[in-house]
């Protein structure tokens, strides 16, 4: 990927790195090293953006909302967070046009795999706060990830997924169970899961915890019954 590329990219963020090889490593996934050893992968990277991002979006809520509580913050922080928020906006800058990835996993949709688009656009996060610190990050998250909140901070005692399926079904006197694994090193678990009603499996998930990964197959499956 030129350099020409990877200005075009910076544009769609509206952040211009002093220092691209930043940039770089944000956009590089795993599978890519396997034929380019020499790069190194978003991996660290994703790990540090994760957390400054719940770090600038939890001091941003704590200010903006007074009145709610902890629960309710929380609550609008991890909608504002979950992995479709984040591949919404991965759509959206484009990250997956950007990314290095192996040929195999470019040839099976790696671009449009929403666990790379997320692990992507926290590593960029991770990226901007290396190049050009906290206030650069904040300007990003303002842009992007803010907006999100005024619509989630409207109603933050809405039911969880899993909680709402249970209900749906509860009427009926049914009831969901859930199945989880994890793959990947200890640092970097992908987990998924799957909810069964009576033996069938009716929705499945994926996310960096299992509580998340359930959150998102009883989503998947709740959407099935609209």
């Amino acid at each position: 990927m030129s350099t020409k590329d990877l200005n075009n990219f910076e544009k769609n963020i509206g952040y211009f790195f002093k220092d691209q090889d930043h940039l770089k490593i944000a956009l590089t996934h795993k599978s890519y090293i396997d034929e380019n050893p020499k790069f190194l992968t978003n991996q660290r990277y994703e790990f540090i953006g994760d957390t400054i991002l719940d770090f600038d979006l939890s001091i941003f809520l704590f200010n903006s909302y007074p009145n709610l509580d902890e629960g309710s913050l929380t609550k609008i922080r991890s909608g504002a967070v979950d992995q479709n928020a984040l591949v919404d906006l991965a759509n959206k800058i484009e990250i997956g046009d950007y990314l290095f990835l192996s040929k195999a996993e470019d040839s099976t949709g790696g671009r449009k795999k929403s666990s790379i688009l997320e692990d992507a656009v926290e590593a960029l996060i991770a990226a901007i706060y290396f190049d050009g610190g906290l206030k650069e990050v904040n300007k990003f998250v303002s842009k992007f990830i803010y907006p999100l909140v005024d619509n989630l901070s409207k109603n933050p005692g809405q039911k969880d997924y899993k909680t709402r399926l249970q209900e749906y079904f509860a009427k009926n006197g049914q009831k969901v169970n859930y199945e989880s694994k994890s793959t990947g090193p200890d640092h970097n678990k992908e987990f998924q899961a799957s909810v069964f009603l009576e033996n069938k499996v009716i929705g499945k998930g994926k996310g960096k915890s299992k509580k998340n990964a359930e959150q998102m197959a009883a989503k998947n499956a709740f959407s099935d019954l609209d």
